[in-house]
């Protein structure tokens, strides 16, 4: 019989409150498949650069070119996953300054399953 080991069950104990304490118990990525070590594997690099639809700043969510994408500071496996947050200078920025309008270049990826994880976030000038 294949038993976890102690060690093995407190790793993933502590990843899942982890992540439920990162995501709250509301959100849209928490309620949805947890994120495996398979998922990071055969994600796809994604990028995209257009103009905030919707935000939820509670949820670490935005609607970008009507695509999910999430904000997250996790790891997986061995894996640390943040995304950084910046303006065009390089500058950090808040996830809670960001506001429906404004345009960003967001690079990350794409899990099988769909969902997008930022993993750099640039918030771009505004045009006159």
């Amino acid at each position: 019989m294949n038993r976890m080991s102690p060690k093995m069950w407190l790793f993933r104990a502590i990843l899942t409150i982890s992540l439920t304490i990162a995501w709250g118990s509301g959100s849209a990525l928490a309620e949805s498949a947890a994120i495996t070590p398979a998922d990071i594997k055969f994600s796809e690099p994604y990028e995209i650069t257009a103009k905030i639809m919707e935000i939820d700043h509670g949820k670490g969510r935005l609607i970008v070119a009507e695509r999910e994408v999430f904000a997250v500071d996790f790891v997986i496996g061995s894996e640390a996953i943040k995304t950084v947050i910046t303006n065009s200078d390089g500058d950090g920025v808040l996830f809670d300054d960001l506001e429906r309008g404004q345009k960003v270049r967001i690079s990350g990826m794409k899990l099988p399953d769909g969902r997008v994880i930022a993993e750099d976030l640039v918030l771009l000038p505004a045009r006159n």
